[in-house]
């Protein structure tokens, strides 16, 4: 975990608008409406180099495969949105699936947003 008072991070993340940087994706719009249910997945987890330049784009769209372009600074910033808001919405999954199913549920992190269906892991 990163040194806070070196690193300091955002104390407010604004949605009024879709995060992604290639193939990971968060958008409130886009969150399945059953996530709180003992057989819905998790949701995948992004790379941990996401922001680390590698990934100057993002696919506009899942039926075009457009590949748009991005500058660093907005990989940097959209990879920090999805990275925090995907282990923020796991991390309550887990908590329901914890407290309410048997068994502990479905922890497969294979939901993609991006897709908006279960994928296999990349």
């Amino acid at each position: 975990n990163p040194n806070h008072n070196v690193y300091p991070v955002p104390s407010v993340i604004h949605y009024c608008q879709r995060y992604h940087v290639d193939k990971y994706f968060w958008g409130k719009r886009k969150m399945p409406k059953d996530i709180f249910t003992c057989d819905h997945p998790l949701l995948v987890e992004p790379p941990m180099d996401l922001g680390s330049g590698n990934y100057l784009s993002f696919i506009a769209n899942s039926r075009t495969m457009e590949k748009k372009e991005m500058s660093a600074e907005k990989e940097k910033m959209d990879a920090f949105a999805v990275c925090a808001l995907t282990k923020a919405s796991n991390d309550a999954m887990i908590t329901f699936k914890n407290e309410a199913c048997e068994g502990g549920g479905n922890m497969k992190k294979v939901y993609s947003m991006w897709a908006g269906k279960s994928i296999e892991a990349e």
